[in-house]
Order: C-alpha cells, then structure tokens, then sequence
C-alpha cells in the first residue's frame, strides 16, 4: 500500500485509515488525608448563649453595690410619703436595688436569699445617709434639734402613752447629752427598720421575678 494515495493502486478503493484509540492513564489515587487536606471538614457556626435566666444564690458586689446605693437613696425620698416611714418605702427600695442589680448583671434573676442580701444593703445605705444628715443637724443646730423632740414627745400624752414616762423623755431630753441619747435610740431602731424591710423588699422582688421567669 501506497503511503499518501487515497485510493488502492491494485483496486482503486478508497483507502479508510483508523486511529487507534490509547488508553486515558488512570487518575492517582488519593488517600483521606489528601481529601481532608482539599476538601477540608465543614464546621457550623456556634450559636450565641441564650440570654441568661438563671436563679442564682452568690452576689456580684462589684455590681450590686452602685445598685443599693440607689435603692437606698429612693427609701430616703419615699420617706416623705405618708405612713411610708412605717414600711413601704424601705420595701420599694428593696425591690429597686435587686431590680437594678438584675439589669447590671445582664438579666440574672438572684435567688431569694440572695436578694433579700441586696435589700439589707440597700437599706445599710439608707440609713448611713439618714444617720449622717441627723447628726449634722444635731450637731450644728442643736437647740432647734431639742425643741424638735420636745415637741413630738409632748404629743404623746395625747396619743394615750403613760404621762409619767412622757415627762421623763422630756427630762432626758432637756438633760446635757440627752438630745444625743434620745437621737441614738431613734437611729437605732431606724437601722432594724430600714434594713429589715429593705431586706424583705428585695426577697419579695427576688421571688416575683424567678416566679415570672419561669412562666
């Protein structure tokens, strides 16, 4: 056969040339290592923590504190209101500072004990403030102060208490250090009212709000 003629020199047919077809040479194979390193292992995005609800017994202070201070100075303001100074105000000044703690501390709903601790804060607070004004006015203007107690003390008689115990606060009272005397004792008891209602006062919220949590 004639190379480069298209056609048979004996006869004459066409000539048809097939190509043979060469086999592809098989693809490397690749191990788990050479995958995982081109195709490296899909990794799904952490979702955020919830926002916290947690009942909690332990205080943060540190975030407390700037809490009770206001609670404290809200009973002081809350005073004025009637009848306040029996109770209330020192209840509202509870559940003001556990509330403000809540909010510092990102939305942690403290135990009960926990926040009666915050109240009984808040109300150390109110009374330092009170303490402090007292004093100063029983101090600088002491004659005024005097005239003050002698005039609550002389309504008592009206108001049913024994005479004869009346007119010895009165005799207490017009005494050298008897202003001071007298002032103590108010404070005194001023300090078990306004740290034992602040405390219940922040219990109270402490319980109300772990109970709304929950629903």
């Amino acid at each position: 056969m004639k190379q480069g003629s298209p056609f048979c020199p004996q006869c004459r047919a066409p000539q048809i040339r097939v190509l043979g077809i060469e086999p592809e040479a098989p693809l490397p194979a690749r191990d788990d290592e050479d995958s995982s390193a081109v195709f490296p292992p899909l990794s799904l995005p952490t979702p955020p923590p919830p926002f916290p609800s947690v009942q909690t017994g332990t205080v943060q202070w540190s975030r407390a504190l700037p809490g009770a201070a206001l609670g404290g100075v809200f009973s002081l303001l809350a005073m004025v209101i009637p009848y306040a100074v029996l109770g209330p105000a020192f209840l509202l000044g509870g559940g003001l500072s556990v509330m403000l703690y809540r909010r510092a501390s990102g939305g942690i709903v403290p135990a009960p004990g926990a926040g009666a601790r915050i109240g009984a804060a808040s109300g150390a607070f109110g009374f330092l403030y009170l303490a402090v004004l007292a004093v100063a006015i029983a101090v600088y203007y002491p004659a005024a102060t005097r005239e003050s107690m002698l005039a609550s003390v002389s309504q008592m008689t009206a108001r049913g208490y024994n005479p004869q115990q009346v007119a010895q606060a009165e005799e207490l009272i017009k005494s050298p250090g008897g202003v001071m005397v007298v002032l103590g004792f108010i404070l005194f008891m001023m300090l078990l009212i306004m740290v034992a209602g602040s405390s219940i006062g922040g219990a109270f919220y402490a319980a109300w709000s772990r109970r709304r949590s929950r629903l």
